[in-house]
C-alpha cells in the first residue's frame, strides 16, 4: 500500500493546520485533508508537483511504500 507522508513534512516545516498548507500552497483543504488522513487512492500529477514544490522534496520523501500484512 501507498502511504503519504504529509502530516510529518508539515510537522518538520512547522506548517501546523491542513488550512494553513490549504493557503499556502493554493490546494483545496478538502485534497489537503485527503491526504492529512491517509484518504488519497489516486495520486494527481498536479498535487504531487505542487506538494513537492512546496517542501522542496521529491516524490519519494512524499509517498512510500507500506507492505500489506496479508504479502508479509
Amino acid at each position: 500500500m501507498i502511504k503519504n507522508r504529509l502530516a510529518i513534512l508539515m510537522a518538520e516545516h512547522g506548517i501546523k493546520s491542513m488550512i494553513e498548507l490549504s493557503k499556502q500552497t493554493g490546494l483545496d483543504k478538502n485534497t489537503i485533508s485527503n491526504w492529512y488522513n491517509q484518504k488519497v487512492t489516486r495520486f494527481s500529477s498536479e498535487t504531487l508537483d505542487t506538494i513537492c514544490k512546496f517542501f522542496d522534496c521529491q516524490v519519494g520523501d512524499l509517498l512510500t511504500y507500506v507492505p500489506d500484512e496479508s504479502h508479509e
